[in-house]
């Protein structure tokens, strides 16, 4: 291998964090090809040329709780650290997944390896105690929203906005028409979208709650439809047990998340990313994040932000519908749905407050911007040496 040719380490642990990786690696390519990529990731980021230390498409659990998979991470993390020793790769990128990440981190600083971490964990939102082992871990912070570069900014750690790389995929992907078309054909003009999540926890802790409300909500509106996301393949048999106990109609649709959302007249989605997706398409939503009474009691003192969603943290105020429950609120959720599918006039000032934001973030190029800034810094230590 040529000795111009950098050796650059990549993580990422989870789907989006593949995505996102894949993105990152293609501009970090485009904008020089003498790159090598090694590391952690899934199907894409193999795909845009990652020497995969570990395959992560049997991995993205919460492994710190899962004791019976333990010895798997310690084996990746000894990996990882031997492959920093022996290889000495220019830089370390890290995307998200910080139970993981924030061990590698660590054993890439001891080795003076520069760490970059890309898609930083939320510690605004559950963590800011955090933010003095994160400057302790990482040389440059490259986030995706706005409000976090003031947030790092003040406790000294070197960071860039970039930008969210969910709009690049948004951009790349588009919408198919024609399902759209097809799901409008089939269910009508009152569809109501289920989106619970990715992760089985989610799922079995929100969809039963939605179900539920689906059935008031029929009630009340006999011409509804629903449409439940599973976004992932594998996910189908066990959101399909699931919703086979509801008696209202409704089609579970895999994949396909821009299309269920463009078909909607409402949307019903769990707390995270998905709430950008729904903004992104200026639809109507609620967004409900259920926990444990117990957990509920726990946590609450540690909450650092007013709101759930990300589209009303980023807003700054609140322009979409949302509720920390800890109850089966289910009557609150087909209330606050029916007047959302009835109430013209609240749909679309909720609908003009989306379009400011989007008009504000939701712009493509995240990517790009994060590819620059990483060979800016790697380029700027080569000088220095």
């Amino acid at each position: 291998m040529p000795e111009s040719h950098k050796k650059i380490f990549i993580s990422a642990g989870d789907a989006s964090g593949d995505i996102h990786g894949a993105n990152l690696m293609y501009c970090l390519l485009e904008k020089d090809p003498h790159i090598d990529f090694y590391g952690l990731g899934k199907e894409n980021m193999k795909q845009a040329g990652l020497h995969c230390l570990h395959d992560m498409s049997t991995k993205s659990l919460m492994w710190l709780h899962v004791l019976a998979e333990l010895s798997t991470f310690l084996k990746m993390k000894k990996d990882c650290i031997c492959f920093f020793r022996q290889e000495r790769p220019c830089a370390v990128i890290l995307i998200d997944y910080c139970g993981f990440n924030f061990y590698l981190a660590k054993a890439a600083r001891k080795l003076e390896i520069p760490v970059i971490y890309y898609v930083s964990p939320q510690l605004w939102a559950h963590g800011p105690w955090r933010v003095n082992k994160m400057k302790k871990l990482v040389d440059k912070l490259l986030v995706i929203y706005p409000f976090e570069k003031p947030f790092y900014d003040t406790a000294g750690i070197p960071t860039t906005y970039v930008g969210h790389p969910l709009f690049d995929e948004i951009y790349k992907e588009g919408v198919d028409e024609d399902v759209v078309s097809e799901l409008k054909k089939q269910f009508g003009e009152t569809i109501v979208s289920f989106l619970p999540g990715s992760r089985k926890q989610e799922i079995v802790r929100l969809l039963p709650l939605f179900l539920k409300s689906a059935a008031q909500i029929n009630q009340m509106i006999p011409s509804a439809r629903f449409l439940i996301s599973c976004s992932e393949e594998q996910n189908f048999d066990f959101i399909n047990a699931l919703a086979k106990r509801s008696t209202v109609p409704y089609k579970i649709v895999i994949g396909k998340i821009h299309e269920v959302i463009e078909a909607s007249s409402l949307c019903i989605a769990g707390a995270g990313t998905v709430t950008l997706q729904i903004a992104n398409y200026l639809k109507p939503m609620i967004i409900v994040y259920k926990i444990s009474p117990f957990a509920y009691f726990i946590a609450k003192p540690f909450f650092a932000t007013p709101y759930i969603a990300l589209v009303n943290k980023l807003a700054d105020k609140m322009i979409a519908t949302e509720l920390l429950m800890y109850r089966e609120n289910y009557t609150w959720l087909a209330n606050q749905a029916t007047q959302l599918l009835y109430d013209d006039q609240k749909r679309q000032s909720g609908i003009h407050e989306l379009s400011l934001l989007m008009d504000r973030i939701g712009k493509p190029g995240a990517s790009e911007r994060a590819a620059g800034e990483i060979l800016n810094m790697l380029n700027y230590s080569e000088r220095r040496k």
